[in-house]
């Protein structure tokens, strides 16, 4: 080989330098870009390009390659599938693998101590202080006492006139959340009338009254901040929660005293600690499981002193407690500013759907922007908000001279009514006593210690994973028989009272498989209504120990469980 071809075929194996690739770039490269002076604006990227290319030519090297890519990406299959993988069946085949598939159950299959709770009574009809029910068309018309529509709006027609109006306006969906398309006048209206109702500053409405505390705590409470909690809390609370974070204390049942003595043990850790954690007490105002007041007055002292916000829960209290219905602080004469956050129902008294929270303004713009539900979840049906609207109007307008609410003065007189007869024929009773406070709309009948002693039930049922750990427990609780066994004894007895007295009780309705607390014992629950009259409300109360005492006599012994056991199964 000749000198002049040894140089040559080195020169070929040289990688290309700058220079060449910068050549390379001119020639073809920059061809094509003048090409954008034919199209409309392509001047101006044009112009871009080139002093970009002049200040830093790599840098367009990079781009260039980077929009190479991005359009190859776009352009391709996102995956490249392996036609020689695919399996050819024939339709015989085909037919068989069908008829072989099972699918998994949706639910959980129906165990033999729940069969009994599989046919529950259907009402026939509007859902109001009287019912027919379609298992008893004997009975033309039932009492109905198992109802928390407790000032009976749902049927006023004056409520469904609005919901018919703004059916015809508005339709029945909001479709769409609340922050993009899904707020309606019907909603603005509804957060000014609440806010006026509760003397708050403003209030934010919820589509689903169960998932406002689930929304709510977390949009304030995360990991590190801290929540000292009634350990009586429901259950919306409990996974509100859960899903927060933040640390939890909890205090026992309505314990004014543990309360000081827990909020006292924390000072020391948290006065020294940087940044500052937000730190919330967080309560019912009426307990839903137990039917207690909440002592508000002491539990607002102590946040006051140890300088903690209240979180309260009035889901059962708004529309049933207080002159004017505007709950446990109207109550104990306590400013609504001492309570930080304020949640509640209008599926209760206001007869509508969907839950609230009222308070300051930045309290309620915060949550617009931070509260998952409000944010993601579809808001309130406009007729929803129409007709709770309509409910604040009748409970605040409708007064006596005494400043009482005319639907409010009709519920606490059935009430004081039923409680106190109630109280003087339990008095002497073996099984059953009262539970709840005389201010509940809801009377709570429970088992006495001595008789449920008798039958070796526990006292609580459930873990208390949570309330020693703060973490929920990894496994649900297990189902108790004897808890079913004691919800099995109250539905013989509502059923009993639905027979002879036409009139329908309720009993504890909780899935105590999901609960992350201890849980008492089930309760028979009797929930007075405005719409019945004080003739109604005296009749039953007055047969329903002679039905208690039938049932339960019964049931003395341990051994009587099994034979209930028994006849429970084989329903």
């Amino acid at each position: 080989m000749s000198t002049i071809e040894t140089v040559t075929a080195t020169a070929t194996a040289i990688p290309p330098t700058a220079e060449l690739l910068e050549a390379a770039f001119r020639k073809y490269v920059l061809r094509y870009l003048n090409m954008l002076d034919r199209i409309p604006g392509g001047a101006v990227l044009l112009r871009y390009i080139k002093s970009s290319y002049r200040d830093d030519p790599i840098r367009s090297l990079i781009e260039y390659a980077l929009i190479i890519f991005a359009a190859t990406y776009f352009f391709t299959s996102k995956k490249k599938e392996n036609r020689s993988d695919f399996l050819a069946l024939s339709k015989r085949e085909v037919d068989e693998l069908i008829e072989e598939w099972q699918p998994a159950p949706l639910v959980e299959p129906v165990t033999e101590t729940e069969k009994w709770r599989v046919d529950d009574l259907i009402v026939k009809g509007e859902n109001s202080a009287h019912i027919k029910i379609l298992q008893h068309p004997e009975i033309p018309e039932v009492v109905n006492l198992a109802s928390t529509d407790f000032l009976d709006l749902n049927s006023d027609l004056r409520m469904k006139d609005a919901a018919r109006q703004t059916i015809n306006t508005a339709g029945v969906g909001a479709c769409g959340p609340p922050n993009f398309y899904g707020s309606q006048d019907a909603h603005v209206r509804l957060e000014e009338d609440l806010a006026r109702y509760l003397n708050t500053d403003n209030a934010i409405l919820y589509g689903q009254d169960l998932v406002t505390a689930g929304s709510v705590i977390p949009a304030f409470l995360k990991r590190g901040d801290l929540a000292v909690v009634d350990s009586g809390v429901n259950q919306a609370i409990q996974k509100a929660l859960i899903v927060s974070r933040c640390d939890i204390e909890w205090y026992r049942h309505n314990d004014i005293d543990h309360l000081e003595q827990v909020l006292n043990e924390l000072q020391p850790v948290l006065k020294n600690q940087k940044p500052l954690r937000r730190r919330f007490i967080i309560t019912e105002g009426l307990f839903a499981y137990s039917g207690e007041l909440a002592k508000l007055p002491a539990i607002v002292a102590l946040k006051n002193k140890y300088k903690y916000r209240l979180f309260l829960d009035e889901t059962w209290s708004i529309g049933t407690i207080g002159k004017l219905g505007r709950g446990i602080c109207e109550h104990y004469d306590i400013n609504r500013d001492e309570v930080a956050i304020t949640i509640g129902s209008l599926a209760n008294s206001f007869s509508s759907s969907g839950g609230f929270c009222a308070g300051v303004e930045p309290m309620i713009q915060h949550q617009r922007i931070n509260s998952n539900a409000y944010v993601f979840s579809a808001a309130l049906p406009p007729y929803s908000a129409r007709v709770a609207s309509e409910a604040v109007k009748l409970i605040s307008t409708n007064v006596t001279s005494e400043g009482e609410s005319e639907l409010l003065l009709q519920l606490h007189r059935n009430l004081e009514l039923t409680y106190k007869t109630l109280q003087n024929n339990f008095q002497d009773s073996k099984y059953l006593e009262i539970k709840s406070s005389e201010k509940s709309p809801i009377i709570h009948l429970g088992f006495k210690n001595d008789y449920r002693q008798s039958l070796e039930l526990p006292s609580i049922y459930g873990n208390n994973v949570l309330l020693t750990t703060g973490k929920p427990s990894k496994k649900p609780n297990p189902p108790s028989v004897s808890y079913t066994l004691e919800s099995y004894i109250l539905q013989k007895i509502i059923d009993a009272v639905l027979v002879k007295d036409h009139t329908l009780l309720n009993r504890t309705r909780i899935i105590f498989e999901q609960e992350n607390l201890p849980v008492a014992s089930p309760r028979l629950l009797v929930q007075v209504n405005a719409g019945v009259s004080a003739e109604e409300l005296e009749n039953v109360a007055n047969d329903l120990p002679s039905v208690v005492n039938a049932i339960c006599s019964s049931i003395e012994l341990p051994s009587d469980l099994e034979t209930l056991y028994n006849e429970m199964i084989n329903q």
